[in-house]
């Protein structure tokens, strides 16, 4: 059952939508970069691990980009706020879904296949960049996304969250590679993520949201 929560103000709103904007900014910003060069780099060290990073990071992109449209329709047209939220919704919720199919896919021919990811140092730093900069964007879309009863804001910040946990996991995955020759343990984290990608596709879509009359 959903929480009680206290009438918004006209003003409060406006400056919920301006954050939710800059959040959904930033991460256009960051992710069009940090995901190219960590698919790229994961591709070219075959870390499944990392190039789910930058996949997690892309579809990160999407949401927010649909999400920086979904929010100027609500300052433009405010009463079209509701259909903005479901059309956001649907697409974050393909997002997390294709990103799910994808990783997935991919653990699962490499763990059939037993091969292993590089050692690059590029692969852990880019790990290590994503993961600090997504954390707190996790943290805050989510936040936000509750105080603004958006369904897609979470689910945005989901995507942020999923791209923060891939990185940390790539990150302990090459170590314990470098370290322990645990080649499967990037393959493992892999699936992991996809497992998470998957239940919040479920949880963000549309069908889970009340109807309107």
């Amino acid at each position: 059952m959903a929480r009680h929560q206290s009438p918004v103000s006209g003003l409060d709103r406006a400056k919920q939508v301006t954050a939710a904007l800059r959040l959904a900014w930033v991460s256009v910003t960051f992710g069009s970069l940090s995901g190219v060069v960590s698919v790229i780099t994961g591709l070219a060290d075959h870390s499944l691990s990392v190039m789910a990073v930058g996949l997690g990071v892309l579809a990160d992109v999407t949401g927010s980009a649909m999400l920086v449209w979904r929010f100027r329709a609500e300052r433009q047209l405010p009463g079209r706020s509701q259909a903005a939220e479901v059309r956001a919704a649907v697409v974050v919720a393909a997002a997390l879904a294709v990103i799910s199919a994808v990783i997935a896919i991919q653990a699962v021919i490499a763990l059939a296949a037993g091969s292993h990811p590089g050692t690059s140092g590029v692969t852990l730093i880019a790990a290590a960049v994503s993961l600090l900069v997504l954390t707190p964007l996790t943290y805050s879309k989510r936040r936000l996304g509750v105080q603004m009863a958006s369904g897609a804001l979470r689910g945005d910040g989901t995507l942020s969250g999923i791209g923060a946990a891939t990185s940390l996991m790539a990150f302990a995955a090459l170590v314990l590679y470098r370290t322990l020759g645990w080649w499967w343990a990037d393959r493992a984290a892999a699936l992991i993520v996809a497992a998470v990608a998957a239940a919040e596709a479920w949880h963000t879509a549309p069908h889970r949201q009340p109807s309107t009359r």
